[in-house]
């Protein structure tokens, strides 16, 4: 019976309570790119840019128990858990064995630092939660659940033993025992959610986004109790030797009529309503971000959304932040007790929570020690599990991934009434696709321990078990957890397009034809803005005007129907032009742009000849054939275009003009050395000089003589000069040419300055003779013009001279 007492007084909390959920619900699945609306639990900002259109799921249910007291050994079980456990089998009669062979202590009680033990049981249940997609970048997602959790924690290794052995284990007698923080709580609750998740940030190879869940929780039930400062010594099974303790506990009132609850209290609060908070943030390095970039129904850049493009995902978040304010029920309790002696027979009778309250009651009441603390309250304030959860996901080849999520309770241990989670650690290696996974996560926490689990998503179908143990009956069990879900997910996907051209094969005209984005899909072969289907040349570029048929002249004739399609023409000439306007079209057209006949092919014959005027040497004067189209009015062999003479006989010499002679000595002037005197042809038409005469002009020249450089002329030369004179002045028709001479001796200037001084000096001398003046023509060369060579005495004698010669003008 004391055995049963002291059950009764360590889990008599338990007895107000059912079981709730556990830190991470959905092992290995809630990391996994297709979670959806299952993953916002640990990370609210995970469903934006995510791979869902929509995602609903229409119910799911995680539930779990782990305790690090015990393990239960499965090589005992004949069979696997269900046929083992059969009513008619051996295992399930009274007098069975099955407890004592099968279930050991993790660790020896007796030792010095032993950890303290726990319990830590789990449910869940997810009732048509859903997410979706407003934008590219936002999304938005409701949650209902129904969630509860227990705790047991730091449980004293002894007083764990004598609930399970009784207080007649003699092996902890006469010790001073004491467990300074012994706390179990349980909270069952609704929670209504709304989940808002944003991208923050896309540039390039980093991309960041956010999310938060804002929660309505309903309290359904809740209890705790916590004991501060437990010492004792079990004298024997009946009797405590000082006892000592501070203990409180309580819960929601709505328990104190725990035999009325039924299914429809999950709908009525036993709290005022309570609000709740998840935040999350999410960081992915891309450093392929350009691969998962295509363009599509004339959108460009677009992100292809049925594709995870990180290499590197990077997650924190805060979850389960608040809490809810319950009344306490009538047999709630915050007491201390410190006694030396403590009868232990007195709770032979608690058969019952309400008879373990009466008792406790009445021995307050009695003094003695017990005492009830003041300024409790009426109400109390239960935390929901508030937790730090950190997610890192690698990307390592394909649909092959592996993450690592770390959950760290941020309750503190002596906050009396709460719920809290485990520090847990998981690492999960994966394969992800859109409608296939399987995930193998491997976790620890301070009440599983190690453990290594399956889940997998098969379409709608989520599946898991968190300890391959529990599920394959081997090794050694601390406990279970599994978890199942319904979904119905709409997944993106990148746009079909069967025939490559950008064009969706939802938006494509011309679904099996590439074509562009202008004309929904259709082909534009040529690139001119008409669809081939309306183009009656589609494979050249041309204008709206011709369907699609070019003009490249611009002559407003189609190339197809113009016979000159790169001159502009008219359509009298089938698009030929006809520049001249000749009536014969350019391209037949020798002279397109001259006026012609057809006869020369558009060539003129402006003369009318019958020679066009590309081969008429005088196109403008009508002539024979015979001299190339050119007359010959005056039959000289000079056609008149040439002849300056055309209607006088001539000579081809004189440009077609008979050759003039005008001093008429018969003698042509081109031949007259005197054209405008007459003289004899034997003299070439000059007066003949007499032989006298000629004499005269030979003295003058030989015996004219001048001072040795000087132009003074000597005395010698006077007589023969003075007939000279007197020849001259007798012959007024004629002139006298004087040309004065020098050597090389001496500067050529002075030279020519002597030169020309002994001709001017003859000239005076004559006129001073009376010969006109201007029948004298005098001149100088200087040393420029010689007779003879100056490298003698005698040649240069020669070389000095002044010539006189007589001219007919």
């Amino acid at each position: 019976m004391k055995k049963q007492l002291l059950k009764l007084t360590l889990f008599a909390f338990s007895c107000l309570t059912t079981i709730s959920a556990i830190s991470q619900n959905y092992l290995g699945v809630h990391s996994s790119n297709y979670a959806g609306v299952m993953g916002l639990d640990a990370q609210p900002a995970s469903f934006v840019d995510g791979r869902f259109i929509v995602d609903i799921n229409l119910g799911s249910a995680n539930v779990g128990a782990w305790q690090n007291a015990k393990y239960f050994k499965t090589d005992v079980m004949p069979k696997w858990w269900l046929k083992s456990f059969k009513k008619d089998t051996m295992w399930m009669q009274p007098d069975s064995t099955l407890y004592e062979r099968s279930m050991f202590n993790l660790y020896d009680y007796s030792k010095a630092g032993v950890k303290p033990r726990g319990v830590y049981l789990n449910y869940q249940i997810d009732i048509l939660n859903f997410a979706f997609h407003i934008t590219p970048k936002i999304a938005l997602g409701f949650s209902a659940k129904s969630r509860m959790i227990t705790n047991v924690e730091d449980l004293d290794p002894k007083l764990s033993k004598l609930a399970e052995e009784g207080l007649d284990f003699a092996g902890l007698w006469n010790l001073q025992l004491n467990d300074k923080l012994v706390t179990m709580n349980s909270m069952a609750w609704n929670e209504y959610g709304i989940n808002y998740g944003q991208v923050v940030m896309d540039k390039g190879e980093h991309f960041l986004k956010i999310g938060g869940r804002v929660k309505l929780l309903q309290g359904l039930a809740s209890a705790y109790a916590y004991t501060d400062e437990l010492d004792y010594n079990l004298l024997n099974k009946d009797t405590a030797n000082n006892l000592k303790a501070k203990i409180k506990y309580g819960y929601s009132d709505n328990l104190d009529q725990l035999k009325d609850f039924n299914a429809n209290s999950f709908f009525k609060s036993a709290s005022k309503l309570g609000f709740g908070l998840d935040l999350g943030v999410v960081y992915e390095w891309r450093p392929k971000y350009k691969e998962f970039k295509y363009e599509m129904d004339g959108k460009t850049d677009l992100w292809m959304r049925n594709e995870n493009k990180y290499e590197l995902r990077a997650g924190v978040s805060v979850i389960d932040i608040g809490g809810m304010k319950f009344t306490k029920g009538g047999s709630s309790r915050d007491f201390s007790v410190e006694t030396s002696v403590f009868d232990l027979r007195v709770f032979e009778k608690a058969n019952s929570f309400a008879s373990f309250d009466s008792i406790i009651d009445s021995l307050i009441t009695s003094g003695n020690g017990w005492n009830s603390n003041e300024g409790t309250g009426e109400t109390y304030y239960m935390n929901t599990p508030t937790a730090l959860s950190i997610q890192l996901d690698y990307h390592i080849w394909k649909w092959f991934y592996i993450n690592a999520t770390g959950n760290i309770n941020m309750i503190g241990k002596r906050n009396p009434s709460k719920v809290k989670t485990p520090h847990q650690f998981s690492i999960t290696p994966s394969f992800d696709y859109a409608w296939f996974g399987l995930y193998v996560p491997v976790s620890y926490n301070n009440y599983s321990g190690w453990k290594a689990g399956i889940a997998s998503r098969l379409g709608p179908i989520t599946i898991g078990v968190v300890d391959f143990n529990s599920l394959f009956a081997v090794g050694k069990v601390r406990g279970t957890e599994f978890f199942v879900g319904l979904r119905l997910p709409i997944l993106y996907s990148k746009p079909n397009d069967r025939d490559g051209d950008k064009v969706s094969d939802k938006k494509d005209e011309c679904v099996d034809i590439p074509g562009i984005w202008t004309f929904k899909g259709c082909p534009d072969t040529d690139g001119d803005g008409i669809k081939d289907t309306e183009d009656l040349c589609p494979e050249t570029p041309g204008l709206l005007e011709f369907q699609g048929c070019p003009d490249r002249d611009g002559d407003k004739i189609p190339d197809k129907d113009d016979a000159c399609p790169d001159l502009p023409g008219l359509a009298l000439y089938r698009g030929c032009p006809d520049t001249d306007e000749d009536g014969i079209i350019d391209p037949n057209d020798s002279c397109p742009t001259v006026k012609g006949l057809a006869a020369f092919n558009g060539c003129p014959d402006r003369d009318g000849d019958g020679l066009q005027d590309s081969e008429d040497l005088c196109p403008d004067l009508p002539g024979p054939l015979a001299n190339q189209g050119c007359p010959d009015s005056d039959n000289d062999g000079l056609y008149d275009n040439v002849d300056k003479c055309p209607n006088e006989y001539g000579s081809r010499e004189n440009e077609g003009c008979p050759w003039p002679d005008t001093d008429k000595d018969g003698l042509y002037d081109k031949d007259d050395a005197c054209p405008t005197i007459p003289g004899p042809i034997e003299n070439r038409g000059c007066p003949k000089i007499e032989k006298e005469e000629q004499e005269i002009l030979n003295t003058a020249f030989e015996n004219l003589e001048f001072a040795s450089g000087k132009a003074i002329i000597l005395a010698t030369s006077f007589k023969s000069l003075d007939d000279l004179a007197a020849l001259l002045i007798k012959k007024p028709e004629w002139k006298l040419q004087i040309a004065g001479h020098t050597d090389n001796k001496g500067d050529a200037k002075k030279n020519l300055t002597l030169s020309k001084n002994r001709a001017e000096a003859v000239k005076k001398y004559l006129t001073s003779k009376g010969v006109d003046a201007t029948k004298l023509k005098p001149e100088w060369f200087g040393q420029t013009k010689p007779i003879a060579t100056n490298a003698t005495p005698e040649g240069r004698q020669k070389n000095r001279r002044v010539e006189m010669n007589v001219i007919f003008e």
